[in-house]
């Protein structure tokens, strides 16, 4: 969802609650003819590039191992928990 209207917009910025994860889906993605084929090295810039087009990370950010898990996605606590939302209730509830 976007940070700023009510409307569901995916963007890196709002669709992504932790940048491990978004890592982690671009390790396995990229590039679209050949997944898989970066480097990890290659992964972290690609990610701080998608990163740094939101604002989340400054533009000559170097993200690694020990960075990455840092970074504070914005819409970290825009999510349901799937055991929240679907949980039954009971009479204490």
């Amino acid at each position: 969802m976007s940070r700023t209207t009510d409307k569901p917009v995916k963007t890196v910025a709002s669709f992504w609650p932790y940048a491990t994860t978004v890592f982690d889906y671009v390790r396995r993605a990229m590039p679209w003819p050949a997944p898989q084929s970066l480097s990890n090295d290659d992964v972290y810039a690609v990610v701080a590039y998608l990163l740094s087009v939101d604002g989340i990370v400054p533009a000559n950010a170097r993200l690694d191992a020990k960075t990455l898990p840092l970074v504070k996605m914005p819409n970290r606590d825009g999510f349901e928990s799937w055991a929240d939302k679907y949980r039954p209730r009971t009479a204490s509830r």
